[in-house]
């Protein structure tokens, strides 16, 4: 398909799907918007709000004020039960920061995520959000799985354009030190859901993204390398039919992201 073939063909696939589709893709170098739906429309982030979790930790790092390597007690009261990873049988004390970021990201563990917000807090992770990371639509009010704090109205929420800008930001190297930054990239290149984007692209991708979902909510955002090009891509669905762990608005990410993969590798 041809770059406006393409995009006729997103456009006929959102309208005839049964959720709400927001999708961004540019080039990640040039910042060159090459499709672009609802991407300004702000939504339940779930899980994609860790990316700049991260990132405003790893800053934390950089200014001297956080190491990678300190120890941090495992909080009993932020122990969840979704957690494949600190479970009782093989659990610990504490952890290294580095350990709960690796967590964080590469299996989306909650417990680590709620141990990170507690060692940093909401106001230091949204003033590098707005600040530094320029994003406008993106803000962390809650913990992981605080329902309660988001039927009170407190929701984490994100933007297409938001997760593609920071994303950009990643593909530019225009943020953190080096060494840093190789660890972000590091850490969303091995996270391990491949369900999203990489659903149904049988090439070898080299692909940092982070995933998220929720009940009626599934989302895919990163970088991705297509042939010569660095490509930031982010697929929010919402309001649709799939429960938590369903696979219908994964497989329509999957779909989307196959096309965009074949037309910009030929």
């Amino acid at each position: 398909m041809t770059q406006s073939e393409l995009n006729a063909w997103l456009a006929k696939e959102v309208a005839a799907f049964p959720c709400k589709t927001a999708l961004h893709l540019a080039d990640a170098l040039t910042g060159e918007v090459l499709h672009s739906f609802e991407a300004d429309t702000a939504v339940t982030s779930a899980s994609t709000i860790k990316t700049p979790i991260l990132l405003a930790v790893l800053d934390q790092v950089a200014a001297g004020k956080l190491d990678l390597s300190a120890q941090i007690p495992l909080n009993p009261a932020n122990l969840l039960e979704d957690t494949a990873v600190f479970e009782e049988e093989n659990r610990e004390e504490s952890y290294s920061l580095w350990e709960y970021l690796y967590w964080m990201i590469v299996e989306s563990d909650n417990t680590a995520t709620n141990t990170v917000l507690d060692l940093v807090g909401f106001e230091v992770i949204n003033t590098y959000i707005r600040d530094t990371l320029g994003l406008t639509g993106t803000v962390c009010r809650r913990k992981m799985l605080d329902f309660a704090a988001k039927a009170a109205g407190r929701d984490n929420v994100t933007t297409a354009a938001d997760q593609c800008r920071c994303y950009g930001l990643l593909g530019r190297r225009a943020i953190l030190t080096p060494p840093l930054l190789d660890v972000a990239l590091d850490f969303l290149t091995r996270q391990r859901s491949m369900d999203c984007f990489l659903r149904y692209i049988p090439y070898p991708v080299t692909i940092a993204h982070k995933t998220g979902g929720l009940d009626h909510v599934d989302h895919d955002a990163g970088l991705l390398w297509v042939g010569d090009r660095c490509l930031t891509l982010a697929i929010l669905t919402w309001d649709g039919p799939a429960l938590d762990g369903e696979p219908q608005q994964r497989r329509l990410i999957g779909k989307l992201a196959k096309a965009i993969y074949q037309t910009y590798r030929e």
